[in-house]
């Protein structure tokens, strides 16, 4: 048996197929079958049925899947132990966040941590808040930024900002609306909006609970980018975090709604939190969020977190599931931290 099948099967199990295996490792697929069938008789159990939809794993697969899972686990360990001493990242980590903000944090970070780390190998995934924070108390990603409305126990957080949605609309348009428009001023707008599961979509459904017209959604999309497509092109008007529209796109203006916020926190794995990589790709993380904030360069956002990611390690998610459902129950049906208050005093632990 080899590293090299152990690899191959958990691929195959993870993409549940053959073919999406195959992409993932840029193996052709016969080899994989082949190396695949070679394990299985070795082992002297099927660890897949095969059939039309793909694969799914055995009984005997699942316990052979467990097991790969933790030498896998065990190896990153012992890689990030032994670059430990040099605090220099060294192997695979991965980088979940929203589609949201691809191009103000995801991309800006990636790309510098790849370029300054050149021992460290770099995996981005883009999806929501939920699946991202999911991803990271099962050990399958590492870092990601997700908002505090996706919050569970058993995964490390640090606190990193918080922005407004905006009205994204044609730049000729921007005029009427001024500085900022309120809730109650988007029901008769015909708007473009993120549909589920994508994880924010909550912050609107709750805001527009709090009015008494229903709003006019004329379509629901998958991603922000899509929405600044549709507005461009005369379908509405969009809803969208701030930090979606470019700083330097002209034909489109976003428009601050006021009392609609979303806060954003750096989730961890507990078992990865000690690791070079993870450190540093979170500190990272942390300091161009702190950078454009202060400097202006993303619009709305207030720097919610430390400027040392080195505090102990404790599970403050119970601290932020009441910080924020506080603020949801004072009167505020969103998940932005009050005005002119330090942000995240209570559970800071440096």
């Amino acid at each position: 048996m080899e590293l090299r099948q152990l690899r191959y099967f958990k691929a195959v199990s993870d993409a549940r197929s053959f073919v999406g295996g195959s992409h993932y490792l840029r193996v052709a697929q016969p080899a994989l079958s082949r190396s695949i069938a070679k394990l299985e008789q070795e082992l002297g159990q099927s660890l897949f049925v095969r059939h039309s939809g793909g694969v799914t794993l055995t009984d005997a697969g699942v316990l052979f899947y467990k097991h790969v899972k933790t030498i896998f686990q065990d190896m990153r360990r012992l890689t990030d132990e032994m670059a430990a001493d040099m605090n220099v990242p060294h192997g695979l980590v991965s980088l979940g966040a929203p589609a949201s903000m691809q191009s103000i944090l995801t991309a800006p970070v990636a790309a510098a941590f790849v370029k300054r780390f050149p021992d460290a190998e770099l995996m981005v995934l883009q999806n929501a808040s939920a699946p991202l924070r999911d991803g990271v108390a099962s050990g399958q990603v590492d870092v990601a930024v997700i908002s505090t409305n996706a919050l569970a126990r058993g995964v490390h957080y640090e606190p990193l900002l918080t922005l407004n949605f905006c009205l994204i609309c044609p730049a000729d348009m921007a005029e009427q609306f001024g500085d900022s428009v309120g809730v109650n001023d988007l029901v008769d707008l015909p708007l473009i909006l993120c549909g589920y599961p994508d994880t924010l979509r909550t912050y609107l459904d709750e805001a527009f609970s709090h009015v008494a017209a229903i709003p006019k959604v004329r379509c629901e999309v998958n991603t922000g980018s899509l929405v600044l497509d549709l507005v461009l092109g005369g379908a509405g008007l969009g809803i969208v975090p701030s930090g979606v529209l470019p700083n330097d796109r002209r034909d489109l203006a976003a428009v601050p709604i006021r009392d609609l916020q979303a806060s954003w926190v750096v989730a961890t794995s507990f078992d990865r939190v000690g690791s070079a990589a993870v450190r540093r790709l979170t500190q990272m993380l942390v300091d161009h969020v702190r950078d454009l904030a202060d400097g202006g360069m993303w619009p709305t956002a207030r720097f919610d977190g430390r400027d040392a990611v080195e505090a102990p390690i404790v599970d403050i998610a119970p601290h932020l599931m009441r910080q924020f459902s506080a603020r949801t129950l004072g009167g505020s049906p969103l998940g932005g931290a009050p005005a002119g208050g330090e942000a995240h005093g209570e559970y800071r632990t440096g």
